[in-house]
């Protein structure tokens, strides 16, 4: 899957990095929204490789055969 959610707490926390240095508001609030937006993108890439490990475990598991 692509996409690494490391990788988008770093570019968080480097817009945070930006955000105390802005030199005007407006400057400060983009770079915080950015912020933000990272930390929900590695989230949601957290969860959906959750997801995709628990399907691959359902796949990996033998077909349960019904009683007669």
């Amino acid at each position: 899957m692509p996409g690494n959610p490391k990788e988008c707490r770093q570019h968080a926390r480097r817009c945070a990095e930006l955000a105390s240095v802005a030199t005007t508001p407006e400057a400060r609030e983009q770079f915080l929204s950015l912020q933000m937006s990272w930390i929900r993108l590695a989230a949601d890439l957290e969860n959906a490789q959750a997801f995709i490990a628990a399907l691959d475990e359902i796949d990996a598991d033998p077909p349960v055969e019904a009683a007669e």
